[in-house]
């Protein structure tokens, strides 16, 4: 049961001085971050944790929650805009995103994803901070079964991505998952495919090759054709699109509840990370809403749902980390460092000892989506300013960045290069017609489930554990479905039709 009185004890000290302020600052400066390619919430957790030294515990957690809470909604304005996500959970809004960029619809795609993020960032928070006795014993029972399922249903958003042909979705896809064997073998840490390079040791980093197929790829392509991103014919974004795209989320409430509890559950296991959870938020809105042909040609909810997914994700990664000590992404493995230098142990001591920490975390993670709101929605339409001017004017600065952000994520010029050489891969997949991400799908997700399925392997109950757990029974059963729905489809639109 949540202690109401020390709940509002504590949303009281947020709101006044000095709370209030650090609220606000740790938001835009994660918007910052988050919508710096390269850059991230949390790099700007690592950038903030000096400066909190010195202040209580609450307070720190409330400066560096807010600022990873924002980044996520920073790195949907470059997903949309140019076609580079700011972080990688950002993936997946680019399918939608950008060609409403293309045909002038930039300010309806940022009202939609500064909606969509508060909403599902608050859903999200408000879950876990209600469930987390359920949702804790819940997450103990996944295993190398459960592990391997996710991944695999992961890969099949391949066939429904709708960039190209399927047959060159899987090839892509197919290729991400080869690229996806370099390195350390995962098991037994023999090198393979490495050539004698030693840059690849550690495999293909997923970073710099997205923001080459996605951000080098494009521009070049914009530079090549000399044409802006927007069309000349496209309307002019203005302020009244960005309230059109508010208004377009709150018709599509259902789809962004059910896309907050997608990405609720997945941000709650831990190492499946943010961009499975907008993946499969974007598969899940393409199946389950109505003319969903549309999908992938710009339509505002192939934006809504990844958005509400990506920040609702952060409520789920909350529990592994403050449960058992395990974090679920990257930027909760920061904050545990973060609540180690506080003095702070995660566990049961943390909910009984200092409970007002985890409400202030839970608070100010809910506090900085409505600041990234109101200040989203202010700039959006000025923002999208970027969609028509000349690519030759700002292509090279956006190359520039990319690089620089490869670079800064390791202090690695192999990161600089990789980002190139992914760029030139991305201009040809995009010049033929394959699908970009289901290639960066199969790169991200080829590890994970090559190392679950040998762990199913190692393991006593080997592959029929696959059927008689019932969580990857489930799941399971979903990807057989995930495969049949197109041909029941087709057949029924063919019964329609008369054929």
């Amino acid at each position: 049961m949540l202690d109401w009185q020390l709940f509002f004890i504590t949303l009281v000290d947020m709101l006044r001085w000095p709370g209030i302020i650090l609220l606000i600052s740790g938001s835009i400066i994660g918007m910052i971050f988050g919508a710096i390619p390269g850059l991230s919430g949390t790099t700007a957790i690592v950038v903030l944790i000096p400066m909190t030294y010195g202040m209580e515990p609450s307070t720190a957690m409330l400066w560096l929650g807010a600022a990873y809470g924002a980044a996520t909604y920073g790195g949907a304005i470059p997903s949309i805009l140019i076609n580079t996500p700011g972080e990688a959970p950002n993936a997946a809004t680019v399918i939608d995103g950008f060609p409403m960029s293309q045909k002038g619809k930039a300010g309806i795609a940022l009202g939609a994803a500064a909606t969509a993020s508060t909403l599902g960032g608050v859903v999200g928070l408000l879950v876990t901070l209600l469930l987390i006795p359920l949702l804790t014993k819940f997450l103990m029972s996944f295993s190398y079964q459960e592990f391997f399922m996710m991944a695999f249903l992961g890969l099949c958003i391949i066939a429904v991505l709708g960039e190209g042909t399927l047959i060159k979705g899987l090839a892509a896809g197919g290729f991400g998952i080869m690229l996806s064997f370099i390195g350390f073998d995962p098991i037994n840490s023999v090198l393979r495919y490495t050539f004698g390079i030693e840059y690849l040791w550690d495999g293909i980093p997923v970073v710099p090759a997205l923001f080459g197929l996605l951000a080098i790829g494009e521009i070049m392509d914009l530079i090549i054709q000399e044409k802006t991103i927007a069309s000349p014919q496209a309307t002019r974004s203005e302020q009244a699109q960005v309230w059109m795209g508010v208004m377009e989320t709150f018709k599509n409430i259902p789809l962004v509840l059910r896309s907050s509890a997608l990405g609720t559950f997945i941000g709650a296991i831990p190492g499946v990370g943010g961009t499975v959870a907008g993946f499969f938020a974007y598969m899940q809105a393409k199946k389950t809403c109505k003319n969903s042909e549309t999908f992938g040609q710009g339509d505002v909810r192939g934006v809504i749902a990844p958005e509400a997914a990506n920040d609702a994700k952060e409520g789920g990664a909350l529990l592994p980390t403050l449960a058992f000590g395990i974090p679920g992404s990257a930027a909760m493995a920061v904050f545990l460092g973060a609540l180690t230098l506080h003095g702070l142990d995660v566990g049961q001591d943390i909910f009984i000892t200092h409970l007002d920490v985890v409400y202030m975390l839970i608070m100010a993670m809910l506090g900085c989506h409505m600041v990234a709101a109101v200040i989203g929605l202010l700039v959006a339409d000025k923002v999208a300013i970027l969609t028509r001017i000349r690519p030759t004017l700002f292509g090279p600065i956006i190359f520039v960045i990319c690089l620089i952000g490869s670079f800064a994520l390791r202090n690695s010029m192999g990161d600089a290069f990789m980002t190139i050489l992914f760029g030139l891969l991305g201009y040809e997949m995009r010049k033929f017609g394959f699908s970009r991400i289901a290639l960066i799908l199969g790169l991200l997700l080829g590890g994970m489930a090559e190392r679950s399925f040998r762990q199913v392997l190692m393991s006593e109950s080997g592959i029929a554990g696959f059927f008689t757990r019932p969580i990857s029974l489930v799941l399971f059963l979903t990807i057989l479905i995930l495969f049949i729905s197109p041909y029941v489809q087709g057949y029924r639109k063919r019964r329609r039709k008369g054929i």
